[in-house]
């Protein structure tokens, strides 16, 4: 606790973060989503070294991972915006470390089931972890360029935890890959929670004028569902958000065991899948705030929904053939790129209604119940119809949740593009 009774030199509340400040953001998100795409990568080889003979086994433990965090968030986010970030993080870091290790000790078990307590650890922690920051990214330099370069960063480093496990996977095999590569999910949350005991100011803690009538954890409950029942700005972040994330989810998680290709061939178009995706948002993301002061804030949601559809659909209908999944690949980084920087934007740029942290924590009720039951609707379709079958069904959720966020953002945008 000495780190939060340091004398600090930081900036007024009011006083945007300077280029320092961004830079710190990025740095956080690149380690945080390290751990992110790893664990996602790595989960579903490690389930099936460990004995899960089912899809629906896999999905149901995934989605203890990705969305088990929505019961935490709230609380966590309305104590960070009331007493610091900084501390909420450092501490999220240090528990995604020890959940991290406890995964990489499961590999060393035949049963599935043990990993079911690390996971859950590790999605409560997550949920908070995940939300904080993107309040840090939000509350640091200018709005446009930071959402821009937190989409980059953020698929940066899913195109490096892709290139790191399928070298593990090329040269241990699936059996043992997965104990390696959670052991490096341990190193990056340890310095994303060193990295975390640095964030002062404006991107540490809201003005406290903005956080009246919540108090606790019932408060932070509460006032994260009446702001989302209340502005469709909310709602639409949150449908984007998982709209993003079954994206990612099914190119991460799904596609890896659903390829059936030969083993020698396997590596090679997993990597060329997630680094064509992840180096397009890379590639794209800074140029975020661009899009949006020519097409407007409703028009980059538009571009990043259809991307998504598109790109599931090719994928679906491409099988093993290189050019489909390529084009695929390519049209979901275009989706991360104008998508990620689009959903903040929607929750933290309209109103000053709430926390940031707290407002991004209403945006995750949806994600969280969708991270929860669609990981075991795909892991079941795989079992019925196969991996065509599973990217196929993604492509109609997609189409759906883009549909409810054209009807949500005319009324609620709250950007005017510059």
């Amino acid at each position: 606790m000495g780190m939060l009774s340091r004398p600090r030199r930081d900036p007024p509340l009011g006083e945007p973060a300077g280029a320092s400040g961004t830079a710190l953001a990025v740095a956080m998100v690149v380690a945080l989503f390290l751990t992110e795409s790893l664990v996602q990568i790595l989960l579903p080889v490690g389930l099936e070294a460990s004995g899960a003979g089912s899809g629906l086994v896999i999905g149901v433990l995934l989605a203890l991972a990705q969305g088990a965090g929505v019961v935490m968030s709230p609380p966590a986010a309305l104590r960070a915006d009331r007493h610091g970030r900084g501390g909420v993080l450092f501490a999220g870091g240090l528990v995604l470390a020890g959940c991290a290790a406890g995964l990489a000790a499961a590999t060393s078990f035949s049963s599935a089931w043990i990993w079911v307590l690390p996971l859950l650890g590790y999605g409560l922690a997550r949920g908070s972890v995940v939300t904080t920051t993107l309040a840090v990214v939000a509350r640091s330099g200018d709005r446009y360029r930071t959402q821009g370069l937190n989409g980059a960063a953020q698929r940066l480093s899913a195109a490096v935890a892709a290139t790191l496990s399928v070298v593990l996977l090329a040269h241990l095999g699936t059996r043992g890959a997965a104990g390696p590569g959670l052991w490096l999910v341990v190193l990056s949350a340890l310095a994303f929670a060193l990295l975390a005991r640095r964030v002062r100011g404006r991107a540490d803690r809201d003005d406290p004028a903005v956080l009246t009538g919540t108090a606790g954890a019932r408060g932070g409950y509460a006032a994260s569902l009446r702001m989302l029942r209340r502005e469709p700005a909310l709602q639409a972040s949150s449908l984007i958000n998982l709209n993003l994330n079954t994206v990612v989810l099914l190119g991460n998680s799904f596609y890896p065991i659903a390829l059936d290709v030969p083993a020698e061939r396997l590596p090679g178009l997993v990597l060329t899948l997630l680094l064509c995706r992840d180096l397009t948002s890379v590639a794209a993301g800074p140029f975020f705030g661009r899009v949006v002061s020519r097409i407007g804030l409703r028009g980059a949601v538009t571009v990043s929904g259809v991307c998504a559809v598109a790109g599931l659909a090719a994928v679906g209908l491409a099988g093993n053939g290189f050019a489909g999944v390529a084009a695929g690949a390519v049209l979901h980084g275009l989706a991360g790129a104008t998508g990620i920087g689009a959903t903040n934007l929607l929750a933290t740029a309209g109103s000053s209604a709430g926390g940031t942290g707290l407002r991004l924590a209403a945006t995750n009720y949806l994600n969280g119940v969708g991270m929860l039951v669609l990981p075991v609707v795909f892991g079941a379709l795989l079992d019925v119809s196969g991996p065509g079958g599973v990217f196929l069904a993604g492509a109609c959720v997609s189409a759906a949740m883009l549909a409810g966020v054209l009807a949500l953002t005319p009324a609620a945008s709250p950007v005017r593009a510059r």
